[in-house]
């Protein structure tokens, strides 16, 4: 062999070794085998391909631990004690957020998820940086209270697993003379349509607080008529706490999906809130009686007795509310069986009336608007929230005003002073009222009281009988009659 031949031949040999990472006995193993081919002029291609052998099983074993070590890092990661491994994130949102329960200093937030969870909520002003967390064991339906809330303060708030940051104006001191910005409204029943124009035109009102007057949706069993309703109300309920009067159809279920949504948790559905200088009593005309059937336009002793005392602890100088699904009075064109005014919620309130001065009593139950005043009561039936309109019988005695549109109400209230207007989609004044005034002013101006306009001066507007005849024609291409019952047919 030439020396040449040898020198590439060597240095191929030291090449191989080092790249394979030999032990040093293999080294050893190699310079007695290359001072053997020396001396014994062994064939160059038995010595390299000898340098290979060694060369290539030195790698794969190099390269089996390597796939080794890479199966135990897989195996860590894919183990569930592994503290890499991200936790869940929260749920997605089903139904909300809406607000209930305003208190001072206090605000819930409201929604549904698919999967049970711990439901947080950071809010704060101006900004959401602190976080409220709910009590007890992960659950669907979710109720978080944000405490610590400055009187009349805006605050932001953001659930987590929602998609959005909306904002609430918070309850006034207790007591405060306000002002405050109240919305009434009604007696929507899943007729979606006109549902959706309501509830967007009230929205654009941007209350402090929402007022219902009861039958929200068609049929309470029906989860996804309810799923419907919260979405179309999204941009009102988000921005203000509301509070709701148990309607006729909200009783299909005995009342569940009302104790699920609105009621206080461990309360009746009858209860009472003070808002500022106002002083809400929300009644139950339809407490289910021994069999579980309801009692229509009734209250119980057990209520009556809990309103007359709810009315002995306030002062004589607040404005006492009623809100109530079957009023006092109410006067539709056609009389039909279980419409009209309740015979027994007019008793009630009369006598309620010997303990404390009730302002207003607002009903809904009809679809339509009607405000008047018999025995010294004030009402006012506001029924045009998206279910189907009715003609109310302005000739009746102590009718003042009537619509047949799709209208809410929005009253101001200020110290010894409240005003309200009616307006209907559009935004058109329909009505405007004075609920009480006096000399002392308010420390902050109230809005100008508008004067209603001569193109509804009469019952129906151009805009109320167009909402009249959308209504019908929604109603009678609705899929909704189907599934209500024989006793929400009557109803109707």
């Amino acid at each position: 062999m030439s020396t040449c031949t040898l020198s590439s031949s060597l240095s191929l040999a030291l090449s191989s070794a080092s790249w394979s990472s030999a032990s040093a006995a293999s080294r050893s193993s190699f310079w007695y085998r290359r001072m053997a081919a020396a001396r014994w002029a062994l064939p160059e291609t038995s010595f390299t391909d000898t340098v290979a052998d060694a060369a290539d099983s030195s790698a794969a074993a190099t390269a089996e631990a390597v796939q080794t070590s890479r199966a135990a890092e897989r195996e860590n990661l894919i183990s569930p004690r592994s503290p890499i491994v991200p936790p869940p994130g929260p749920p997605a949102m089903a139904i909300g957020p809406w607000l209930l329960e305003p208190q001072p200093g206090k605000m819930t937030v409201a929604w549904t998820t698919l999967e049970p969870s711990v439901g947080r909520v950071w809010y704060g002003t101006p900004e959401p940086d602190r976080l409220a967390t709910e009590e007890g064991p992960p659950v669907t339906d979710h109720r978080v209270v944000l405490a610590s809330l400055q009187p009349s303060t805006q605050y932001r708030y953001r659930v987590e697993g929602g998609y959005e940051t909306a904002w609430f104006t918070s309850a006034p001191a207790a007591g405060a003379e306000g002002p405050v910005h109240v919305l009434v409204y009604g007696n929507n029943r899943s007729n979606d349509g006109d549902h959706a124009l309501l509830a967007r035109a009230a929205a654009a009102e941007r209350p402090q607080l929402a007022l219902h007057t009861g039958d929200m949706v068609a049929n309470a069993r029906e989860e996804s008529l309810w799923r419907v309703w919260f979405q179309e109300e999204h941009d009102l309920l988000a921005h203000a706490p509301i509070v709701a009067t148990l309607g006729n159809h909200e009783i299909t279920d005995a009342g569940a999906a009302y104790a699920r949504f609105f009621q206080r948790r461990e309360f009746p559905a009858y209860a009472s809130l003070d808002y500022g200088p106002v002083h809400v009593v929300v009644l139950n005309a339809f407490e289910m009686q021994a069999g579980g059937t309801p009692h229509w336009g009734g209250i119980s002793d057990a209520q009556k007795a809990w309103f007359d005392e709810d009315l002995r602890r306030i002062p004589p100088d607040r404005h006492v509310w009623v809100l109530v699904h079957q009023g006092p009075f109410a006067h539709p064109a056609e009389s039909r069986p279980e419409h009209g005014g309740s015979d027994e919620v007019r008793a009630v309130i009369a006598g309620a009336q010997k303990v404390h001065r009730i302002q207003a009593v607002f009903a809904g139950h009809e679809g339509f608007y009607e405000r008047g005043e018999v025995d010294g009561l004030r009402y006012f039936v506001v029924g045009g929230g998206g279910a189907p309109m009715e003609e109310p019988d302005a000739r009746s005695p102590g009718v003042q005003k009537t619509a047949t549109a799709l209208s809410y109400a929005s009253l101001e209230v200020c110290g010894c002073h409240t005003r309200g207007t009616v307006k209907d989609i559009a935004g058109k004044v329909i009505d405007a009222f004075t609920l009480s005034d006096c000399a002392t002013p308010c420390s902050v101006p109230l809005s100008p009281q508008v004067a209603v306009s001569a193109a509804t001066s009469g019952q129906d507007a151009d805009d109320s009988s167009g909402s009249r005849r959308r209504s019908h024609k929604r109603r009678r291409r609705g899929p909704l009659d189907d599934s209500a019952s024989a006793a929400e047919n009557r109803s109707r």
